[in-house]
């Protein structure tokens, strides 16, 4: 039987099993080099740099806010500070970890749990809806929400306490204004977000706003501070506090008299300024309506300053500037007669006083003491028409006060050249020119401080952060007309707040008066012409050592009078009379200088007059 050889047949694809194993013993070994080669790299190389991606991954750059500067009053009394608030942030993810266990061994409990469980505590320390928060939590889109937008630190504290994953805090501050609406278009406050807008938060925020810090720290997955890690902080520099001459006081009081004049006459709007006669420092500004500069709802429309951003016809209260001129032109003296006639007729115009009445017989003294319009044409009239024009610019009219507020208006004096042939003889007697309250006050602070004007000023100086203090530079005074002339008007304006003047009302019992009244018609632009008036009344005291000038003004009364003796001249007095005592100014028991307003037509006149 023949043998039979067997063969082996190697197909092709089909590897041997030992060559496999070895292949895939090398395939194993290049891969184990190369996880080692990484290895290495990473724990030798690189290993600082993978340290410090993996540190930056969990650092968290934070902002730390810095208090913005107080502003102050004359006696440090706060008008405007900055108080410490906490917002209250949540991360969504985080806060379904919570759980607080109350009571120890068997007696422990689960006593809050959840979303449902962190909103009942949080609402309990904050006074909130437990069902606002739980949706705020629920609602808040990827990791960052605010919960809570202002708490206090302490109400903060407690919810700290609670350990809430996803609930953290950042520092704010909210801007308290102690006086409400009384310095408000003053001071002018802080719109969202955080910044200044109107007053003195405007003007002054260069020094208000301070710098802001910097906190640098590692945050774990759920939100916390990781205490072992590294921490950097930068602190923050709070702002400087801003000084004003203001009397808070006196600027309560101020605020509170003209607006319950306001109401009680039915009037649009009213303004109540108090300036020192020899430092031109305004120790109260106070207009109404007001606003509140916390209420963010409010418009901007309403939130203005009206002392300086109003400007209407000054009317009487603008005699002063005629009669001065006139002193000092020498055109006139105290007793110098003038014959007012029952209606007068100028550039083809009927010009009258306000009140009908027969031929007077009066002195300069007289015209200026009833304020006769007809008396102020007569002798203004002598004046050159540039030399006039050129005392309206002296004594302030048609610039603004300095004070540097927002939205201040100058006013409009019109220069000769655009005069019409009227436009002389009204603006004498204060129409047909406009200016604002602060500007016609200093008219009366210039005569106050024996002729010479000092220009108003509000801020006393700046304290830094570092507890110095500097103070603003004050400015120089102007002689505008002289000592003689001041003197002379002063006791002319004497006869005002008398029974035989315009303003008994004005009268202050054991102090000596000296201003002026003025019943203005008043232009109303939203009607395009003349409709009612502007009732004010300007005035110093104590008379023969004047400390303050009190400038009252109401706009378009409609009740009780229009006249500015009656509307004005009790407020003037109001207003005065607590200045003055708060001031220590004792009353004083000796008459006032009497001038003569009247002369006999009949008797040797010492000179001729103009009328």
């Amino acid at each position: 039987m023949a043998r039979t050889r067997s063969t082996v047949v190697h197909g092709r694809g089909v590897s041997h099993p030992q060559r496999r194993a070895r292949l895939l013993l090398i395939f194993v070994f290049m891969v184990f080099s190369l996880f080692a080669a990484q290895l290495f790299r990473l724990q030798g190389l690189d290993a600082a740099s993978v340290s410090e991606a993996a540190v930056n991954d969990r650092l968290t750059n934070v902002t730390i806010p810095a208090a913005r500067g107080s502003i102050v009053d004359a006696n440090g009394e706060i008008l405007a500070d900055d108080t410490e608030r906490a917002r209250v942030e949540v991360n969504p993810l985080n806060v379904p970890l919570y759980e607080r266990w109350e009571g120890t061994g068997t007696e422990r409990t689960l006593a809050a749990k959840g979303i449902d469980g962190a909103a009942a505590d949080i609402a309990e320390i904050t006074g909130a809806d437990p069902s606002d928060i739980a949706q705020k939590i629920t609602q808040t889109e990827g990791m960052y929400g605010i919960l809570l937008p202002s708490i206090s630190p302490e109400q903060w504290q407690e919810i700290k306490d609670l350990g809430i994953p996803g609930i953290t805090s950042t520092t704010i501050f909210q801007r308290d204004y102690p006086l409400g609406a009384a310095p408000a278009p003053l001071l002018g406050w802080i719109s969202d977000p955080d910044y200044p807008a109107g007053g003195l938060e405007l003007t002054r925020d260069e020094v208000l706003q301070g710098v802001a810090g910097e906190k640098l720290y590692e945050r774990g997955g759920a939100g916390e501070v990781i205490t072992t890690g590294d921490i950097t902080v930068t602190e923050a520099v709070p702002g400087d506090t801003v000084h004003l001459s203001i009397d808070s006081d006196l600027q309560w009081y101020a605020y509170n008299a003209v607006e319950q004049r306001v109401k009680e006459s039915a009037a649009l709007s009213g303004y109540a300024l108090v300036q020192e006669v020899d430092t031109g420092r305004i120790v109260a500004a106070a207009s109404y309506p007001s606003f509140d500069p916390t209420d963010e709802t409010q418009s901007a429309d309403g939130m203005r300053n009206a002392l300086v951003e109003d400007v209407f016809e000054p009317g009487s209260t603008g005699k002063l500037i005629t009669a001065a001129a006139a002193l000092e032109e020498g055109i006139v003296t105290s007793d110098t007669p003038i014959v007012v006639p029952v209606g007068m007729t100028r550039a083809g115009q009927n010009f009258k006083d306000a009140h009908d009445h027969p031929q007077q017989d009066l002195t300069f003294a007289g015209v200026l003491a009833t304020s006769s319009n007809m008396g102020t044409i007569l002798y203004g009239e002598k004046l050159d028409d540039d030399v006039f024009y050129d005392y309206l610019l002296k004594f302030g009219l048609g610039t603004t006060s300095g004070l540097g507020l927002p939205g201040e208006s100058s006013g409009v004096v019109p220069a000769p050249e655009s005069w019409s042939a009227t436009s002389k003889f009204t603006m004498m007697f204060g129409q047909g020119l406009s200016s604002n309250a602060l500007q016609q006050m200093s008219v009366y602070q210039t005569m106050a401080n024996d002729g010479v004007r000092i220009q108003p000023t509000l801020v006393s100086g700046v304290t830094d952060h570092d507890g110095v203090y500097q103070a603003e530079p004050q400015p120089e005074g102007e002689r505008i007309v002289s000592s003689e002339t001041a003197t002379t008007l002063t006791q002319i304006m004497e006869q005002v707040p008398t029974p035989s003047g315009t303003a008994p009302q004005a009268a202050i019992d054991g102090y000596h008066v000296a201003g002026k009244t003025s019943t203005a018609d008043r232009y109303d632009p939203e009607l395009g012409k003349y409709d009612r008036t502007t009732a004010s009344f300007i005035g110093y005291a104590p008379a023969d050592d004047p400390k303050y000038v009190v400038a009252v003004t109401v706009q378009r009364p409609t009740q009780i009078s229009q006249y500015g003796g009656t509307i004005a001249g009790p407020v003037f007095a109001d207003i005065m009379r607590y200045a003055l005592q708060e001031g220590g100014i004792a009353p004083i028991d000796e008459p006032q200088t009497e001038v003569a307003v009247e002369f006999d037509p009949d008797a040797p006149a010492p000179g001729e007059g103009p009328g």
